[in-house]
């Protein structure tokens, strides 16, 4: 099912129309990707949950996050310059 933009817009108000839309994938995007990245850390640092992170989980997070959105920029790059070819 696609959506159509209405035939009675203007140049302007179909641009940004688009426009919104873009931001709206795009912040989408960002949600699933924090969504990914909080679920992969956990796991992989947090081995016995309790109500605080100790230290070397909190260090553990904060390296993962970094990786992860690390590498998801590579694949982003990687995509883009093949799309380009």
């Amino acid at each position: 099912m696609s959506a159509q933009i209405p035939d009675n817009l203007t140049p302007q108000q179909e641009a940004q129309v688009i426009a919104n839309v873009q931001q709206q994938v795009q912040a989408a995007a960002l949600q699933e990707l924090m969504q990914k990245v909080t679920s992969t850390c956990f796991k992989k640092c947090v081995t016995n949950p309790s109500s605080k992170l100790g230290s070397s989980e909190q260090s553990c997070i904060a390296r993962c996050q970094d990786r992860y959105i690390d590498v998801m920029g590579a694949v982003s790059q990687a995509m883009m310059s093949r799309g380009n070819q």
